[in-house]
């Protein structure tokens, strides 16, 4: 791995995974896009499928029903709790105070809302403030659009070069930071596409990737 300045982190996905909590909140915007609809949730999650079809984003498939994405996020995190399927994650915040301490800068880049976003890394315990720069769809366009990337850059004040984007989602995290020049790290176990520089099956991995390798 070549000397870098920044890492960005998503949040949902990356930094932990709770199919649970993921099952949870699709409940939960199923049913308060219902609301805001007037429909059903049957009506809503036929309307979703379709929409997946020609965007993986979530908050796409919102901004395409015509919805608020900041009004619709807020009242998301108010009837959201993350803290009831998310545990606590002591390695996790570990990692990120070694990453600081090496003299990476840090972002977050998600596309939820501010509000559900802290709430999250509430659950995990991990203090906002580990992040230099926190990007949501309160700041930016969400995902797969450049527009939050190229914020956190502008913010960190570094080029693509110096930046990597560590994300469990091609499609939405890694393609657009790659179309920008930025470095890719994939989270998963799953078919690593071609093009991303480095794969780890758990996050915890890339304390070798970033601090092993560049010390």
């Amino acid at each position: 791995m070549p000397k870098q300045k920044l890492i960005v982190f998503d949040i949902d996905g990356t930094l932990y995974r709770s199919d649970d909590y993921e099952r949870e909140l699709h409940k939960e915007i199923v049913e308060l896009l219902a609301e805001k609809l007037g429909c059903s949730t049957e009506e809503v999650k036929a309307k979703l499928r379709a929409l997946r079809k020609e965007t993986p984003s979530i908050s796409w498939c919102l901004i395409k029903l015509g919805i608020n994405l900041k009004e619709f996020y807020e009242e998301l995190a108010r009837r959201a709790n993350p803290s009831k399927y998310i545990r606590e994650a002591k390695d996790v915040k570990a990692l990120l105070g070694k990453l600081k301490e090496a003299g990476f800068k840090l972002a977050a880049h998600t596309n939820s809302g501010r509000a559900l976003a802290l709430k999250v890394l509430g659950a995990l315990g991990i203090n906002p403030s580990m992040f230099d720069i926190m990007v949501t769809s309160d700041d930016a366009e969400p995902k797969p659009s450049p527009d939050g990337y190229l914020k956190i850059l502008g913010l960190a004040g570094i080029t693509a070069e110096e930046a990597v984007y560590v994300g469990d989602r091609y499609d939405v995290d890694l393609k657009p930071a790659k179309k920008l020049g930025i470095r890719t790290v994939i989270v998963g176990k799953g078919i690593t596409p071609k093009d991303v520089d480095f794969k780890v099956e758990n996050i915890l991995e890339i304390e070798d990737l970033f601090l092993k390798t560049q010390g």
